[in-house]
């Protein structure tokens, strides 16, 4: 069944789970998970309807929030991340409630693909993972639907303490990296400003260069290097299909922190912490590339949160297409 074509009509007269058509290809990988995910459940709504309609149409009409509230977009949902929290955590309210309508066979066909998806964010040898048994639970039905239930809640809350944890992140960085560029930019208009002061000595071949100027040299130097040092992690880093695009704003962290270290690296050498003589503007932007480079120090605490958040799920991801 396509987006724009109406949905068949069940046996006896009812319809599948009625969803919003797609007026376009979603942007963003998360979005297009959860419509595919929205449909999935859908499609299944539909078939386990007639055992209990009226809670079977509650759930479609969750979903069809979901699928409508994927089109919003702004910066302000992008930096709270509201939508995705709503959508994500909708989604998996509808499979928790879905256990409800399953027949005891159901689950336990569907357990596998259960503990498959829990042991992303959960231990395998955890005892909600464990504690299923489908040949004694299966004598009773109620018990076997609690014991997926508290499996799937367990993974689903662990799922979404995961995706905070990347979009607190992926704020924090961003915050630093806009704190890093209005520096700079503080700092060009305070040299511009202070003809009188120059935060870095112009070097001889260089007399007439306004020293602002010079500035602005040496901050593009350093974001040079910086943009060196962090080309090969930027390559192999995954996002694992997030929508927080970790690595892209662990990219802009390093340009953005890149030019900042070249000016106080250059300020110190100048000012005779280091044995070294800076005589000319090519051994300046040289020196300046070498700090931008340097901001692989500075910023390796990140690098090493995000590959602490997104180790399971890109290792998970790995063997997978796309």
């Amino acid at each position: 069944m396509t987006d724009q074509e109406s949905p068949p009509a069940r046996p006896g007269g009812r319809e599948a789970c009625p969803v919003p058509p797609l007026d376009r290809v979603p942007a963003s990988v998360w979005q297009v998970e959860v419509r595919t995910r929205v449909d999935e459940l859908c499609q299944q709504l539909s078939v386990l309807a007639p055992t209990a309609p009226d809670r079977a149409a509650v759930l479609c009409a969750q979903l069809s929030g979901v699928a409508a509230a994927l089109g919003r977009s702004g910066p302000v949902e992008w930096l709270r991340g509201a939508t995705v929290e709503y959508a994500w955590r909708t989604v998996h309210g509808v499979e928790r409630a879905m256990v409800d309508l399953r027949t005891p066979t159901e689950l336990i066909g569907l357990l596998p693909a259960y503990r498959d998806e829990a042991t992303r964010f959960v231990r395998a040898d955890d005892k909600v993972v464990t504690d299923i048994d489908p040949v004694t639970d299966a004598a009773t039905p109620e018990l076997l639907r609690a014991k997926v239930q508290a499996l799937l809640l367990r993974y689903h809350c662990v799922s979404d303490e995961f995706h905070e944890s990347v979009r607190r992140l992926r704020n924090r960085m961003l915050g630093l990296s806009v704190s890093a560029l209005v520096a700079e930019v503080l700092l060009v208009l305070v040299q511009w400003r202070s003809r009188g002061l120059q935060l870095i000595r112009t070097p001889t071949d260089a007399a007439g260069v306004p020293p602002w100027r010079l500035l602005v040299f040496v901050l593009l130097a350093g974001a040079l290097g910086a943009f060196v040092s962090a080309l090969p992690s930027m390559i192999t880093s995954r996002s694992g299909g997030l929508p927080y695009r970790l690595p892209f704003q662990q990219g802009l962290l390093k340009l953005a922190i890149g030019p900042l270290v070249a000016v106080v690296g250059i300020m110190l050498v100048v000012g005779g912490l280091a044995n070294t003589t800076v005589d000319n503007t090519a051994a300046l932007l040289g020196l300046a590339i070498v700090f931008g480079a340097g901001q692989q120090a500075v910023t390796a605490f990140a690098d090493r949160r995000a590959g602490e958040l997104l180790g399971p799920v890109t290792r998970d991801r790995s063997a997978r297409p796309g």
